[in-house]
């Protein structure tokens, strides 16, 4: 069941979100048991955000911040209704929003892959807190941001 429900969310974030096909996310890790998850993507020229210095936008930033954010919520709802069908979590998986989120610009973007990490810092049964840190191939930490969410 764990397996079955990861694969929902993956395949909701990569392919019912074309959003996130535009950022070129890459889910890497989602953890079942602590709520971590970690994206990736490549620098491309589409999401430049300043020409002049080759940089990573800051709308990019936030939004990688906020969908990794999401991924931990998303586990969180399918352990908090675990002893449900498939069929119920899936539908309170798409019906998560985000309600609130700050980000926190450390350095200017430059990169050319990114890493996304995420975890969970409360779960309750409606509400989901992330903690989310953004960082360049180098590990130079980019961004970080903190994120609720309303969970199905």
């Amino acid at each position: 069941m764990i397996e079955s429900v990861l694969s929902k969310i993956k395949e909701y974030y990569l392919e019912l979100l074309p959003f996130n096909k535009v950022l070129g996310i890459d889910i890497d890790r989602l953890d079942y048991e602590t709520g971590d998850a970690v994206t990736s993507f490549e620098m491309t020229k589409d999401l430049v955000g300043n020409s002049t210095m080759g940089i990573l936008h800051g709308g990019v930033t936030a939004s990688v911040i906020d969908l990794t954010g999401g991924l931990s919520a998303l586990i969180s709802c399918a352990k908090f209704h675990r002893k449900k069908p498939l069929e119920v979590i899936e539908k309170k998986i798409t019906s998560s929003a985000t309600i609130d989120m700050r980000v926190d610009y450390l350095r200017p973007g430059k990169g050319k892959s990114f890493i996304c990490k995420s975890r969970i810092i409360r779960a309750g049964s409606r509400i989901v807190v992330s903690k989310i840190d953004l960082y360049n191939e180098n590990q130079s930490r980019i961004a970080t941001g903190t994120a609720t969410y309303l969970i199905g």
